[in-house]
């Protein structure tokens, strides 16, 4: 197959949108009459009660990006006596590298095969093994799906059983809902998302810690302002700077006005996509249908049938990924991480999965381009 000719543009593995720089500018136009431009500013404070309402009336804590938010809820959840977090193999290295930065060291659980979750029975059976040193469970939201209701009602329980938090990594799954159509952040745990510019809700860089606690959310507010009491305005316990600035904050309250349509059309090209490759020997993530769809994944049969379609898809302008390949036990910076079992089927989905492009506005030509790349290749 030869290479794609110079004149046909290259179908991009993301295409981040962002609100219109006039719609950010006429919400931070309140910060600048405020002369307001950080430390909880009017933006950020409007950004915070718009969340929580559209959430059901949930705490929201804006900061500066999710692998802090992810920081700051292991500080505040998770008892420091205890080293251990158990968390997936199959994830995005934030999430172990957070860990790490929280002073705790990564547990790594495998996944289930056709979820592409913690497997619950292997999150159980990793706690029993490792009683008394795990400090809590941060599961996630694999690539913007959120867990059924069953898997995260089976991790909440093997956490309540040690008497350890449960948090969720969302970071790409602000907008997603679960199989009986409950949103992301709003089933109880502490709930994490990234506004990062490459995720379905857009801000260029920011994220959200969510709780039901208004007594964490209070103590998540002093840690990510260097610890200090809003009183005495004294460091009560070590903290660090993860505030969201005004500008972010007033980006956020745009992309919040626009957000459900560009969800929705986002969701609709995953839609032309799947239907598209519909009877290839792909499989998609279960569950996925009330995704966010940041990227679109798929497994495919073996390692050398993904090597085709990344062949198919340079060949012919298309940009394609493997994402969590090597899985994070694979890293060197967690070669010493402990782990539960030998954890194959994290493994077997990095050499096997290969993510296609997604965005908002994939043409009709686009979306036969990916499709097309794969469908020569299998």
């Amino acid at each position: 197959m030869s290479p794609v000719s110079s004149a046909v543009a290259t179908v991009r593995y993301q295409r981040p949108w962002l609100p219109p720089a006039e719609r950010v500018l006429e919400y931070y136009r309140l910060a600048e009459e405020a002369r307001y431009f950080s430390n909880g500013g009017p933006c950020v404070r409007e950004l915070e009660t718009r969340l929580g309402a559209r959430l059901g009336g949930v705490e929201c804590v804006t900061v500066a990006n999710c692998t802090l938010a992810i920081v700051i809820a292991l500080r505040a959840l998770c008892d420091p006596r205890r080293r251990l977090i158990a968390t997936p193999a199959y994830s995005f290295t934030a999430t172990a590298c957070a860990v790490e930065a929280a002073g705790f060291e990564p547990l790594f659980v495998d996944v289930d095969a056709e979820s592409w979750q913690m497997d619950g029975a292997e999150l159980a059976a990793a706690l029993e093994a490792h009683a008394g040193e795990v400090a809590g469970v941060l599961g996630s939201s694999t690539f913007g799906t959120p867990p059924t209701a069953g898997t995260r009602a089976a991790w909440r329980a093997t956490a309540e059983a040690h008497d350890v938090p449960l948090v969720l990594d969302s970071a790409a799954a602000f907008g997603a809902v679960d199989d009986e159509g409950r949103a992301a952040g709003t089933a109880g745990e502490v709930e994490l998302f990234s506004f990062h510019a490459t995720k379905p809700f857009a801000i260029g860089e920011g994220g959200l810690l969510v709780t039901a606690d208004p007594e964490l959310a209070a103590r998540v507010r002093r840690l990510q302002n260097f610890g200090l009491d809003p009183v005495t305005r004294v460091s009560v316990e070590t903290g660090t700077n993860a505030k969201l600035s005004e500008l972010a904050g007033a980006c956020g309250l745009a992309m919040l006005d626009a957000f459900d349509e560009q969800l929705g059309l986002r969701r609709g090209c995953a839609r032309e996509l799947r239907d598209a490759l519909d009877g290839l020997p792909v499989a998609w993530q279960a569950g996925a249908d009330g995704s966010t769809w940041q990227v679109a994944p798929v497994r495919v049969r073996d390692a050398a049938s993904r090597a085709a379609v990344l062949a198919a898809a340079a060949a012919t302008g298309v940009e394609v990924r493997t994402p969590f390949d090597p899985p994070l036990h694979r890293h060197p910076a967690f070669a010493g991480a402990r782990r539960h079992g030998t954890l194959p089927v994290s493994d077997e989905l990095g050499a096997r999965t290969v993510a296609l492009p997604m965005a908002n506005d994939l043409t009709a030509d686009e979306l036969a381009r990916i499709a097309g790349a794969v469908r020569r290749s299998l």
